[in-house]
């Protein structure tokens, strides 16, 4: 009987797989992951500021 077994991909395997094919989508990736991390910033901002409670709105 065959054994199946579970692999999780190293951080390598995954960089190779999501690794953009020409510069023009190198460049599209990167500005999508700086928007990311802008959103994500503003958004923790945004919940530090309630928690403290600020006046968000």
């Amino acid at each position: 009987m065959a054994q199946l077994l579970d692999v999780i991909p190293n951080d390598a395997e995954i960089e190779a797989i999501t690794a953009p094919k020409n510069p023009k989508a190198a460049c599209e990736l990167q500005h999508r992951r700086e928007v990311k991390r802008r959103l994500e910033e503003l958004l923790e901002e945004a919940a530090l500021k309630r928690a403290m409670g600020g006046d968000f709105y």
